[in-house]
């Protein structure tokens, strides 16, 4: 470390850094300042960037020199006394450079005013009680499994006769108009639906209903009144359609030949105990997250700390400008899209605020944690990790370490890793419900990615803001 750092609480999360730099480095960082000075000016008689220091100093005195070192070497200064007290700001920090004194051969002192991040103090982090997730794998599950794979190799058979009923799949043509007008996207030839589908009008759904192959159909469709489309918002749609076919989906057998088409094995039995095998596989990966989840929720809602609001509003900001952004990929305005969904700005600003509140004391627990157990990932880790993720994405890990180094990300993903490493100590010392004599073991290695990243706000069981439902139904 280049400097001293010590600092003062000026009040609550918001602390006084005092700084002090070495004579010797203030020194070098005037020589610094002289050759940088000197490739910018031009003086007769000499190249670009060859002025001696005494001529430059002759002709231009010492203070944009001075001037020079502030811009330059301040901030890199500041963030070595945040690194050395281990601080965390959440917002720029005051400083006052005009009470600044540089003097060669002197130290150089300043002060920084700045809001920090809380950092709380953790005990009984170790052996929080949780709730024995269930792990069982029952037999419904395995057939379950089983039907849905059985789904997947499925075909459409044509139903001659057959009246149309939920599940049932209507071949049609349809044109659609408003005010006997067409309007894009509402007519197509050949268009397979399946009756019952929530994916399409419930009046289509109404309609097709105990129809036949032949039957020609009006349908009326009234466009809900936050339609994204304002020319179409509240309008009546009408609807030809003509049902040319009547399909009903065959599933193939459960049988050892089905097992030999779907999967590597030659029998029903061992198709069946590989999807057991996987989905106690599943379960467990599934178990071992919940208790990690669980310990954390209950070591972050216990915390006696007050965040920060700014942290509050610089979270609700940037979640407001990804979801814009979202949005816009689609063409479709915030207001638009929080009408389709029926949601206010001032709920949406109050949900992210709580989501917000929620993974920063997240935040804070892994963080105690990471402290209190003097946590490290090391370079090998950082590198497998970009290697797992390059994998995933399909590239090599060198162009993906390329991408995250461009965005100054390592250090981001380095913190990552610390997190989910605390995550995972928090699992492996939880303890069971009634069985508080022994802790619930290894956590494996699931992701604890949820616990700190920004995920979309559960409402009241109606779509918000952080999901994007299709809003043209």
């Amino acid at each position: 470390m280049t400097v001293k750092a010590e600092m003062e609480e000026v009040e609550k999360n918001k602390v006084r850094i005092k700084v002090e730099v070495p004579a010797e480095e203030v020194s070098r960082a005037i020589d610094r300042a002289f050759r940088d000075i000197a490739r910018e000016v031009f003086v007769p008689g000499f190249r670009r960037g060859r002025v001696p220091r005494r001529v430059l100093q002759a002709r231009l005195g010492m203070e944009p020199v001075y001037e020079e070192v502030k811009q330059s070497n301040l901030p890199g200064y500041y963030r070595e006394a945040l690194e050395l007290l281990d601080l965390e700001p959440i917002a720029e920090p005051e400083i006052d450079l005009e009470e600044i004194e540089i003097e060669e051969g002197k130290p150089l002192s300043f002060q920084a005013v700045v809001e920090v991040k809380p950092r709380v103090e953790l005990t009984g982090y170790k052996g929080v009680v949780v709730e024995r997730p269930d792990e069982e794998v029952t037999e419904e599950e395995v057939q379950r499994a089983l039907d849905n794979l059985r789904e997947k190799f499925a075909q459409l058979e044509v139903a001659s006769g057959k009246a149309l009923s939920d599940g049932d799949y209507a071949l049609i043509d349809f044109e659609g108009t408003v005010n006997g007008q067409p309007f894009e996207g509402g007519s197509a030839k050949d268009f397979m639906l399946e009756v019952g589908s929530e994916n399409i009008w419930p009046e289509f759904n109404q309609e097709l209903r105990g129809k036949r192959k032949g039957d020609i159909l009006d349908i009326k469709v009234k466009m809900p009144e936050q339609f994204p489309d304002p020319e179409m918002a509240g309008k009546i749609a009408s609807f030809k359609v003509l049902v040319k076919e009547v399909k009903v989906k065959k599933l193939p057998e459960a049988d050892d030949d089905f097992a030999r088409e779907a999967s590597k094995f030659d029998t029903l039995q061992e198709l069946k105990e590989d999807i057991r095998r996987r989905l106690q596989e599943m379960k467990t990966e599934r178990a071992r997250e919940s208790v990690r989840l669980q310990a954390l929720r209950k070591l972050a809602e216990g915390l006696e700390v007050e965040i920060p609001r700014r942290m509050i509003e610089d979270y609700t900001s940037h979640r407001r400008r990804d979801l814009e952004a979202r949005l816009a990929t689609r063409g479709i305005s915030l207001e638009s899209y929080l009408k389709a969904v029926n949601y206010t700005e001032k709920r949406m600003e109050e949900e992210f605020g709580e989501e917000a509140e929620r993974l920063i004391r997240n935040e804070l627990v892994l963080d105690a944690v990471i402290r209190a157990e003097g946590l490290q990932v090391t370079d090998e880790e950082l590198e497998s990790e970009i290697r797992r993720r390059a994998e995933m994405l399909g590239l090599k890990p060198e162009t993906l370490r390329s991408a995250i180094e461009e965005r100054e990300g390592l250090e981001d993903l380095r913190r990552d890793l610390l997190r989910e490493k605390a995550l995972q100590l928090l699992g492996d010392h939880a303890v069971f419900a009634g069985e508080e004599g022994a802790t619930t073991g290894n956590a494996g290695e699931a992701s604890g990615e949820e616990a700190v990243a920004g995920t979309a706000p559960s409402g009241s069981g109606e779509e918000g803001p952080g999901e994007e439902p299709d809003p043209s139904k």
